[in-house]
C-alpha cells in the first residue's frame, strides 16, 4: 500500500470513527424499521414508491386507501408477511388513508424543507449547530409553459432575496438553479432560440446575484442536453462578468467529464475569473440507461459503478490540484470519497476558502458531522418546495438509501466491514457488449439521429443546401409517348409558391400497360432465391442509411416535416426492409423451396410452402412517405411479388428516390414500376383483373370503396384479390384522476400536434376524468402555447403546416365547427404565408359533436369529460375507429382495465400514442382503421403469400423408399 493510500485509509477510518457511533435519521424509529423491511423485499419496494409517486394526484382517504390496496395487490405474500403487513393492511382501510399522507409528509421532510421563510429559518438554526452552510433548490422543475417558467423564476428570486438577509449565518447566498426550468422550450436544436428564452429570465436573477455578490450553480441534467448546458453556463461567464460567482455540477459517471472539466478550467484561465465546479456521481444513471434503451443509442454513462469511483477520485484530485482558478465542491455521501478528497485537501495546504464538501440535506448525518468535526468547510444541499412539486426528488432520495449498491446502506444497514467501504475502487475490464441472439425473423431498429450533436445538424443542414442547388427536380417520361403527359407540380407547403419539381403523371392506359410487363416479369421474380430477394433488400437499407440525411431533408422540403419526423420516417423505412427481410429467412425456413413437414406416415409425406400471389398495387399516402411506401413495398417484393407503386401526389418526390434506390440494388425494372397518377390510375389498378394484392393506406373512404371494388371481381379475373388495408383512426387519450399530469400533457402535445396533426396515430381526443378536468385543461393550454409553429426548414420550429391547401381548408372548417358545437379554450399562432392552419383546443365537446366522431387530419384537439375511469373508457372506444389509444393512470386495476378492453390495434400505457417502431410495436387498427393486419409484424409478410400443401403417397407395392433426410 503506498504512503497516500495509507494516508486516505488513515483519514477514513478517522472518520468512521467519528461517524460510526450513530444512524442517519432516516434509519430509525419505524421509518427505519419500515425501510430495512422494503430493502429485503424489493417487490414491497417498489410498490410503496409507486404509491408515494402517486400521492401528490389522489383526491381523499378513500382514494388514498384504494391506491395503497391496489399495489400491496401486486406484492407476493412473502413480502408481505409479520408486522409489516398488518400496518399496512391497517392504512389501506378508508378511514385510515390520512396516515399514510402523514407518514410520506413527514418522510419528505427529511429530504425538503418548506418553501416558506419560517421552515428555512428554523432549518438554518439547525444547521448553524454543525456548522454547515447551505445552496438552495427550488425543486418541482418541470416546466411545461412559459407560465410555469415564470414561476420557478419568482421562487428563486424569492429565495435570493431571503438568503442575502442571512448573511450574517451564511455568508453569501448560494442558490442552485436548473436553466431547462427557465423555458419551456430548451432543445438543442433550437439552442439560439433556447439561449434567448433562457436570459430573458435568468438576467434578473442575475442581476440580483451580482448585488449580493451570490452564487450561482447550474445543476447538470439528462446527457443529451449535457453540452447544451454546458455550452449556455461558459457563455454566461463570458458575457455577464460582475460581482456574481459562476459555478456549475458535472458528472463524474459521464466518460467525457474530464473533457468538460477541461473547457471549464481553460475559460476560467482565459477570463482569471474563478468558477466553482461541485462534482458528483451523477443521479440519473437508471433513467439514461433506460432512455438509451429505447432509442437504441449507446448508453451514455460507464457501465461500472467503480469505474465511477475511480474517475471520481481522479476528477476530485485533479480539481483540488487546480483550486486557484477553480472552487472544488466535492459533492459525495460516500466515506472513501470525501477521505480522499481530505486527505489531498490537507496535502496540497487548502484552506477554507479553497475548497468544499458538499451534502444532500437528510443524507448521512453522521458522516456530516464527522467532517464538520475535522474542520471541513461543509456546505448542504437544501431542495425547497414542497411533498408536490419535490416528488420526484424524495423518490430518487428514497432509491439512494434503499438500493443494494447504496453506500448509506452498506454502511449503515448491512455493516459492511470498515476494509470494504474504505477499499480503493477497482473497475472492471472494459469488455465489448455483445449482441444477444437474435430471434428469428427479429431486427434491430435504426437509431434515431441525435441532434444534441452538432455535427448531426450540420449534416442535415448540409443536406437542406445540397438539395437547394438541384431544385427544381425534374422526373419526365420517356418522349416516345404518344400523348403529351400531365405534369404536376411538387410545391414546398411552408412556401407555395417555390416549386420543389415537376413530374409527369400516367395515365390509366400507361398503368394497365404496367401491370401487362409485370405480369410478365412475375415468374422469374418467384423463382429467385428468397435469399437474393433479402440480400437486395438489406443493400437498399444500407444505401438509404448512406443517404439518411438528404432523404429527411427532401421530406422537411416536400412534406413539410419538422427534422425529428423526418429522419424517424427514413428510419422506419430502413426497419422495414430489414425487418421484412428477416421475416421473411424465417418464413422460408431451412428446408429447400421452403418446404415443411407437417406430418408423415409410413408410406406418405406431407409438407406446406408459402408462395407469392402475383402483382401487387402499393398505393401510399403523403404523411409518411417514405416509411409506408418502403414498408408495403418491401413487404410485397421480398414475399416475391412484383410492386406497382401509386404514391399519392404531395410524395412524389421521395417516392422517386425510394424507387432509384430500390432499383439501384438490383430489382428489376419490371419488377418495381413507379406510377405516379391521379385517383383514375389508382381505380383502374385497383379493378384490373391481373392484380392479386392491393396494399392501401388512407382515407376510409378511399379504403372502403377498395375494398369494394377488389372485392367485386371482374369477368375475366381467376383469383380473389387480398386487400391489406389502414384507414385511419379518431384516436383517444384518457386520462385518469391520478395520472402525473407532467407526462400526460407532454405525452397529449406530442401525440395530438405531432407533424400538426397529420398522423393516422394522432390523438384527435382527450378524455379527463371529471376530478382532473379543469387542472389538465389549464395546464394543457399553458403548454400549448409555447409550442413554435413555422417553416420546418429552420429547426427552431417543431410544428409546420398542413401538406396541401385542400387540407389546410379542410381543417379550417373544423375549427369552425368546434367554435358552434363546444367552446375555443386555446388557438395558436402561425405564419400568414404557407398552408397553416392555427393548433386549436375545444373543450365541451359532447360525444355526439363531429368534431368527437370524424377523423380531422390537422392540428384540432377536442377535450371531452367523464365522470370516472369506466365512463371515460367507454367513451374513448365509442367511435368508428379504431386503430390507436392511450391511457395514463398509476391504478393497476385501471391499466389492466385498459390492457384487456381498449380494444384498439395499438395501445399505449402512460405514454405518447404516436411513434410506432416496426417489429416493437406491429401498427394497425380494427374497426373502419383497418382490416386488422399490423405492419411491421410477424403476420404481415403472410398477407402476400398463399400456401399450398403437397401430399404424396411413397409407397410402391409394398415398397417403402428410405425418407430423404
Amino acid at each position: 500500500m503506498s504512503a497516500l493510500e495509507t494516508e486516505i485509509q488513515h483519514t477514513g477510518r478517522r472518520l468512521l470513527a467519528q461517524a460510526g457511533h450513530s444512524r442517519p435519521a432516516l434509519y430509525r424509529g419505524l421509518t427505519g424499521a419500515l425501510l430495512a423491511r422494503v430493502m429485503d423485499a424489493p417487490p414491497l419496494r417498489d410498490s410503496l414508491f409507486q404509491l408515494v409517486d402517486t400521492l401528490p394526484q389522489l383526491r381523499d382517504n378513500a382514494d388514498i386507501a384504494r391506491h395503497l390496496q391496489a399495489y400491496l395487490d401486486t406484492v407476493p405474500d412473502e413480502n408481505r408477511r409479520g408486522w409489516i403487513s398488518h400496518l399496512l393492511n391497517l392504512a389501506a382501510r378508508p378511514s385510515l388513508g390520512w396516515s399514510v399522507w402523514v407518514f410520506a409528509r413527514q418522510l419528505g421532510k427529511r429530504f425538503l424543507c418548506e418553501e416558506t421563510e419560517k421552515d428555512l429559518s428554523r432549518l438554518l438554526a439547525e444547521l448553524g449547530k454543525v456548522p454547515a452552510r447551505v445552496t438552495v433548490d427550488a425543486v418541482g422543475e418541470t416546466v411545461l409553459s412559459e407560465t410555469e417558467a415564470d414561476a420557478y423564476l419568482q421562487r428563486n428570486l424569492a429565495l435570493l432575496d431571503w438568503l442575502a438577509r442571512q448573511r450574517e449565518s451564511q455568508g453569501a447566498p448560494h442558490l442552485s438553479i436548473k436553466l431547462t426550468a427557465l423555458t419551456s422550450r430548451f432543445d438543442p436544436l433550437d439552442a439560439e432560440g433556447s439561449r434567448e428564452r433562457v436570459l430573458s429570465r435568468l438576467t434578473p436573477l442575475l442581476e440580483a446575484a451580482n448585488r449580493h455578490g451570490a452564487t450561482l450553480t447550474v445543476d447538470m441534467e439528462h446527457y443529451e442536453l449535457k453540452d447544451q448546458i454546458l455550452a449556455l453556463f461558459l457563455y454566461l461567464v463570458e458575457h455577464y462578468p460582475g460581482n456574481w460567482q459562476p459555478a456549475i455540477a458535472l458528472q463524474a459517471y459521464l466518460p467525457d467529464t474530464p473533457a468538460d472539466l477541461e473547457r471549464v478550467h481553460a475559460t476560467a484561465l482565459r477570463l482569471g475569473r474563478r468558477l466553482g465546479v461541485r462534482l458528483v456521481k451523477g443521479a440519473y444513471w437508471d433513467q439514461e440507461q433506460a432512455w438509451a434503451a429505447q432509442r437504441d443509442w449507446p448508453a451514455p454513462t460507464l457501465q461500472d459503478k467503480a469505474a465511477t469511483d475511480a474517475q471520481y477520485e481522479r476528477l476530485t484530485v485533479w480539481l483540488l490540484e487546480r483550486s486557484d482558478a477553480l472552487h472544488p465542491a466535492i459533492a459525495s455521501h460516500n466515506l472513501r470519497s470525501q477521505a480522499v478528497a481530505l486527505t489531498h485537501a490537507r496535502r496540497l495546504g487548502l484552506g477554507a476558502q479553497h475548497w468544499e464538501a458538499q451534502m444532500l440535506l437528510g443524507m448521512a448525518e453522521p458522516l456530516r458531522a464527522a467532517l464538520a468535526a475535522e474542520g471541513v468547510p461543509l456546505r448542504l444541499y437544501v431542495p425547497t418546495g414542497d411533498l408536490s412539486t419535490g416528488i420526484a426528488y424524495l423518490i430518487r432520495r428514497l432509491l439512494e438509501n434503499t438500493a443494494s449498491s447504496s453506500i448509506l446502506r452498506q454502511t449503515y444497514v448491512d455493516g459492511v466491514d470498515q476494509d470494504a467501504l474504505l477499499a480503493a475502487p477497482q473497475p472492471l475490464p472494459i469488455e465489448q457488449p455483445t449482441a444477444p441472439n437474435a430471434a428469428p425473423g427479429s431486427v434491430s431498429n435504426l437509431p434515431l439521429l441525435d441532434f444534441s450533436r452538432p455535427d448531426v445538424q450540420a449534416r442535415v443542414t448540409a443536406a437542406l443546401a445540397e438539395i437547394r442547388t438541384q431544385l427544381p427536380l425534374h422526373y419526365r417520361q420517356a418522349p416516345s409517348m404518344e400523348t403529351p403527359a400531365t405534369c404536376f407540380s411538387a410545391r414546398n407547403p411552408a412556401a407555395p409558391d417555390e416549386v420543389l419539381g415537376y413530374i409527369d403523371l400516367v395515365t390509366p392506359a400507361q398503368a394497365d400497360a404496367a401491370v401487362g410487363k409485370a405480369k410478365a416479369a412475375f415468374p422469374a421474380w418467384r423463382d429467385t432465391a428468397v435469399a437474393e430477394r433479402c440480400r437486395i433488400l438489406r443493400r437498399a437499407a444500407d444505401l438509404m442509411v448512406a443517404e439518411r440525411h438528404s432523404l429527411a431533408a427532401l421530406e422537411v422540403l416536400e412534406e413539410a416535416k419538422p427534422w425529428r419526423d423526418a429522419d424517424a420516417d427514413v428510419a422506419e423505412a430502413v426497419d422495414f426492409l430489414r425487418y421484412y427481410a428477416a421475416q421473411m429467412e424465417a418464413l422460408q425456413g431451412d428446408a429447400p423451396g421452403g418446404w415443411r413437414t407437417t406430418k408423415d406416415f409410413p408410406g406418405e409425406s406431407n409438407a406446406w410452402a408459402y408462395a407469392p400471389r402475383g402483382i401487387a398495387v402499393v398505393i401510399a399516402p403523403w404523411n409518411f412517405p417514405l416509411a409506408i411506401l418502403c414498408g408495403m413495398t418491401s413487404a410485397a417484393l421480398v414475399s416475391g411479388n412484383c410492386a406497382l407503386m401509386k404514391p399519392a401526389l404531395p410524395a412524389l418526390l421521395v417516392a422517386q428516390a425510394l424507387h432509384r434506390i430500390l432499383l439501384a440494388v438490383g430489382v428489376p425494372p419490371e419488377v418495381l414500376q413507379l406510377l405516379p397518377g391521379d385517383a383514375d390510375v389508382g381505380q383502374a389498378l385497383v379493378r384490373h383483373p391481373a392484380v392479386n394484392i392491393i396494399a392501401f393506406t388512407g382515407s376510409r373512404q378511399v379504403g372502403l370503396s377498395i375494398l369494394q371494388a377488389a372485392h367485386s371481381p371482374a369477368p375475366e379475373q381467376r383469383h380473389i384479390k387480398q386487400v391489406v388495408c389502414e384507414m385511419g383512426g379518431k384516436n383517444a387519450i384518457v386520462v385518469d384522476a391520478d395520472a402525473d399530469l407532467d407526462d400526460a400533457i407532454a405525452g397529449i402535445l406530442a401525440s395530438a400536434f405531432g407533424y400538426s396533426g397529420q398522423k393516422c396515430s394522432a390523438c384527435s381526443r382527450v378524455i379527463a376524468v371529471e376530478a382532473v378536468h379543469d387542472r389538465l385543461l389549464q395546464r394543457l393550454a399553458e403548454a400549448a402555447d409555447s409550442l413554435a409553429w413555422g417553416p420546418p426548414e429552420n429547426p427552431a420550429n417543431d410544428h409546420g403546416p398542413l401538406i396541401t391547401t385542400a387540407a389546410r381548408d379542410k381543417a379550417l372548417g373544423y375549427i369552425e365547427i368546434g367554435r358552434y358545437e363546444g367552446r375555443q379554450v386555446w388557438q395558436g399562432k402561425v405564419p400568414d404565408l404557407g398552408w397553416y392552419v392555427p393548433p386549436t383546443i375545444f373543450a365541451d365537446i359532447q360525444p355526439q359533436h363531429r368534431l368527437a366522431r370524424e377523423e380531422i387530419f390537422g392540428p384540432i384537439l377536442a377535450v371531452m369529460k367523464a365522470p370516472d375511469f369506466a365512463a371515460a373508457l367507454a367513451l374513448a372506444q365509442d367511435a368508428d375507429y379504431a386503430l390507436t389509444g392511450g391511457v395514463y393512470t398509476r391504478l393497476p386495476q385501471h391499466l389492466a382495465l385498459a390492457r384487456d378492453h381498449y380494444a384498439v390495434g395499438n395501445l399505449y400505457l402512460n405514454r405518447r400514442i404516436t411513434g410506432a417502431r416496426v417489429g416493437v410495436q406491429p401498427f394497425g387498427g380494427i374497426a373502419l382503421s383497418g382490416t386488422g393486419i399490423q405492419a411491421g409484424g410477424p403476420d404481415y409478410l403472410k398477407q402476400f403469400l398463399w400456401s399450398r400443401c403437397v401430399s404424396t403417397n411413397t409407397m410402391r407395392h409394398g415398397f417403402m423408399p428410405t425418407p430423404t433426410p
